[in-house]
């Protein structure tokens, strides 16, 4: 297996201390995430990492019922596209709401959420939930 980017395992380290984070655009202010080494406003290559709030608001969202061999283990679930506060926009997985609430979420959009930590195997990864 080949080793992990520096860059990726400083993202995944930073998530195990609860920490999001992004790349912040010394030119133009503008935060990137996923992390990459050019901001996709201005082109400029001289950005450095930025925690992130992990606040945002939820704009979209979908239910899976059949998850793919390497989430067997895990059950079916809600994924969150979120619009970060900073305003990146994420998806990953919205924890908290049961099964069954799609129609009811879907006429309340937009929602506010939370980054929360989930450890899943041996990584750490972002997930949401919903805040009133």
């Amino acid at each position: 297996m080949k080793p992990m980017e520096a860059y990726v395992k400083k993202w995944y380290e930073a998530l195990d201390n609860g920490k999001l984070m992004g790349m912040k655009c010394n030119r133009c202010g503008a935060y990137e995430f996923p992390p990459v080494p050019v901001c996709n406003n201005c082109s400029s290559t001289d950005l450095e990492w930025a925690e992130m709030s992990g606040f945002g608001e939820m704009v979209s969202f979908d239910f899976s019922f059949q998850l793919t061999p390497n989430f067997a283990p895990y059950q079916s679930t809600y994924h969150a596209m979120v619009k970060l506060d900073e305003g990146p926009t994420i998806i990953s997985w919205l924890v908290g709401v049961e099964p069954g609430k799609f129609d009811e979420l879907f006429e309340k959009l937009p929602l506010k959420v939370k980054m929360e930590v989930q450890k899943r195997e041996k990584y750490s990864y972002p997930v949401f939930r919903i805040v009133e």
